[in-house]
C-alpha cells in the first residue's frame, strides 16, 4: 500500500506537535499543554478592521431575503429587517406546546392572507390543518417530513398547497427547530381553532 505525500506530511506534523505537548519547556513554566502555553492574542486595529469589512452586514438568513420579499409583498430590505429578528424569541408567541408564531405585515397582493413566520421545536408534529385558500410555505432552517406526501421539506424549498388541501407534518428529533414563513390565502382552519387574515 502506497503512502501518499500529503500523508507522510501530516504524520509528521502529529509526531512535531506530540513532542510539543511533552516539551521540558512547557514544563518548566508550569504549563502541561502545548494550548496552556498559547495565550490569545487581540488583533491589530488594522486587521480587525479588515475582518470586520468581510462580514455580512445582515444576518445569517441574509440569503432568504428575496425569497421573502417576493411572498410577503415587501421589499427586500424590509424583508432582510425580518429576517434579522428571527433568532429573537421575544418576537414569537407560543400557540401550541412546541409552535410559535411571529405574525408580520405584508404587501397588497397577501392582504387577505395569514402571514407569519413559524418556529417548531425539534421532534414536534403539527397537528393536521385545512388550507382556506392557497399556502406558500419557505422553509428557513431545518427541515419537516409530510408522510401523506412522502416528501421531505429542507431549506430554501417552498411547498405550496392548493386551496381545500390538509396535512399535518413532522419535524425531525435530534435536527434544529424549523423555522418558515407561512403565507396562506383566506387562511386555515386547526381543530376548531380558525386562523384568519389580521
Amino acid at each position: 500500500m502506497s503512502t501518499e505525500p500529503r500523508d507522510l506530511e501530516l504524520d509528521a506534523f502529529l509526531r512535531d506537535l506530540e513532542e510539543l505537548e511533552d516539551a521540558p519547556e512547557l514544563v518548566g513554566l508550569g504549563l502541561t499543554t502545548l494550548s496552556e502555553a498559547l495565550e490569545p492574542v487581540a488583533p491589530s486595529a488594522d486587521s480587525r478592521a479588515r475582518l470586520m469589512a468581510a462580514v455580512p452586514a445582515h444576518g445569517r438568513y441574509e440569503r432568504f431575503a428575496a425569497k421573502v420579499a417576493q411572498l410577503l409583498d415587501l421589499s427586500v430590505e424590509r424583508a432582510r429587517a425580518l429576517l434579522d429578528k428571527l433568532d429573537d424569541a421575544s418576537q414569537f408567541s407560543m400557540e401550541m406546546p412546541g409552535i410559535a408564531l411571529c405574525w408580520v405585515e405584508g404587501g397588497p397582493r397577501v392582504a387577505n392572507a395569514v402571514r407569519g413566520f413559524v418556529r417548531v421545536a425539534a421532534g414536534t408534529h403539527f397537528p393536521e390543518h385545512a388550507h382556506l385558500g392557497e399556502e406558500q410555505v419557505l422553509v428557513i432552517q431545518g427541515s419537516y417530513s409530510d408522510p401523506g406526501r412522502g416528501r421531505v421539506f429542507v431549506p430554501g424549498d417552498v411547498d405550496v398547497m392548493a386551496p381545500g388541501t390538509a396535512h399535518d407534518y413532522v419535524v425531525p428529533e435530534g435536527g434544529p427547530d424549523l423555522v418558515m414563513l407561512s403565507v396562506t390565502q383566506v387562511g386555515l382552519r386547526i381543530g376548531e381553532q380558525v386562523y384568519s387574515p389580521r
